[in-house]
C-alpha cells in the first residue's frame, strides 16, 4: 500500500506540479505577445486545478504517513520519528509543506496576477529543494566543468527532452479539461436543483 500512495504523490508531483510549473511559464511568455481571453480562461482553470491537486497531494500524503507510521517496526518507526521531529526536522517538512501552501496560495486573485510570485511559485513546482540544493552544489569551485557534459548513456538527448516537457503539459490540460468539465456539472446540477 505504501508503495502506491509514494507512486501517486510521485505523479502529482512530476505530472502535476512540475506541469503547473511549465504551463505558468509558457503563460507568461505568450501573454506578453497576446491578451486572448481563453489563455485567461485555461490560466484561472488551471489555478483552480492545482489548488485542489495541492488539497489532494495534503490528503495522500497524512494518509501515507499514518500508514508508514503504523506498519513499521520500533526500531524503523524510531529513525522516521527522528527524521521527523529531530535535529534536521525541516529537511522532512519543508518540501512537501512548500507545495501545499504554494498550491493554495494560488486561490488569491492577487498573488495569481502577481508576475514575480507566480514566476518563483513556478521554479519552485519545477525543482525540489533536493534539486535546487543540487544545482546550487554543482557549481562549486572544485567542481570542473571540464565533466559538464549530457551523458547520453542515460538516454537523455535534447528532443527527449523537449517530447517529455510537451507531454506534461498535454497531460497537464488534459487533466484541467476533465477538472473544468466536471465543475460544469456540478455548478449545472446546482443550479438546477435551485430551480
Amino acid at each position: 500500500m505504501t508503495e502506491r500512495i509514494i507512486f501517486t504523490l510521485q505523479v502529482i508531483q512530476i505530472d502535476f506540479f512540475t506541469a503547473f510549473g511549465l504551463f505558468t511559464i509558457l503563460y507568461f511568455l505568450t501573454s506578453i505577445f497576446t491578451k486572448n481571453q481563453f489563455i485567461k480562461n485555461v490560466d484561472e482553470e488551471s489555478n483552480r486545478f492545482i489548488s485542489f491537486i495541492g488539497i489532494l497531494y495534503l490528503i495522500i500524503w497524512s494518509v501515507g504517513l499514518f500508514v508508514e507510521l503504523n506498519i513499521l517496526n520500533a526500531e524503523e518507526k524510531s529513525q522516521l520519528l527522528n527524521q521527523m521531529f529531530g535535529k534536521y526536522w525541516f529537511s522532512f517538512w519543508l518540501q512537501p509543506l512548500l507545495w501545499i501552501l504554494i498550491s493554495q496560495l494560488l486561490r488569491f486573485k492577487f498573488i495569481r496576477k502577481s508576475i514575480l510570485l507566480r514566476l518563483l511559485f513556478s521554479i519552485l513546482f519545477i525543482f525540489s529543494i533536493e534539486k535546487l540544493v543540487i544545482i546550487f552544489t554543482s557549481f562549486h569551485r572544485d567542481y570542473l566543468p571540464s565533466s559538464w557534459t549530457i551523458n547520453n548513456d542515460l538516454g537523455i538527448y535534447p528532443s527527449n527532452l523537449l517530447l517529455e516537457l510537451l507531454m506534461k503539459i498535454t497531460v497537464f490540460f488534459l487533466f484541467v479539461g476533465i477538472f473544468f468539465l466536471i465543475n460544469q456539472k456540478i455548478n449545472n446540477y446546482k443550479i438546477a436543483k435551485i430551480k
